[in-house]
C-alpha cells in the first residue's frame, strides 16, 4: 500500500514539474544560405563585409512560434538605434519567409556612417495589436 501510494505521489510531482516549453525562433538566410538560428534566449550579431555586398544581396527570415498565425500581417524591420526604419520586408502569415534587401542597408551605411543595426520582427494581429520582438543585431565591417 505504501508502495503505491508512494508511486502516485512521485508521478503527480513528474506531471505538476512538466511544463511545455516551446519559445520562438527563427532562421536567418544570407541569399538562400541558413546562416543563424537564433530564438528569444540566443540573440546575437551578424556579422557582413562592406566589400562583400552585392545590389542583389537579401537577408530572409524564417520565424516560428507555437502560435501560428496565418493571416496576421508580418514584417522584418531594419532599424538604426535612432529608430529610423533602414529596410523593412513584408509578409502574411507567422511562418512565411520575409526577404529584406541588404544592400539598402549598405546605402544607409554609406549615407550616414551606422555600422551597427537592430532587427525586429512585426506582427499585427487580428485586434489590430502589434507584437514587436527583437531578433538580432547587424554589425556592417
Amino acid at each position: 500500500m505504501n508502495r503505491i501510494l508512494i508511486s502516485l505521489l512521485l508521478a503527480i510531482g513528474n506531471l505538476l514539474a512538466a511544463k511545455a516549453d516551446t519559445i520562438d525562433f527563427w532562421h536567418i538566410y544570407y541569399n538562400g544560405t541558413k546562416i543563424k538560428e537564433y530564438n528569444l534566449y540566443s540573440k546575437g550579431e551578424i556579422v557582413l563585409k562592406i566589400k562583400d555586398i552585392k545590389q542583389t544581396d537579401s537577408l530572409t527570415v524564417k520565424y516560428f512560434r507555437d502560435t501560428p498565425c496565418s493571416s496576421c500581417e508580418t514584417q522584418v524591420a531594419i532599424e538604426s538605434y535612432e529608430k529610423r526604419v533602414i529596410a523593412k520586408g513584408l509578409g502574411r502569415g507567422t511562418f512565411n519567409p520575409i526577404k529584406i534587401s541588404v544592400y539598402d542597408l549598405l546605402q544607409y551605411y554609406l549615407n550616414e556612417g551606422s555600422e551597427t543595426c537592430e532587427v525586429f520582427y512585426l506582427e499585427r494581429r487580428i485586434t489590430n495589436q502589434i507584437q514587436k520582438t527583437s531578433i538580432f543585431r547587424i554589425k556592417l565591417e
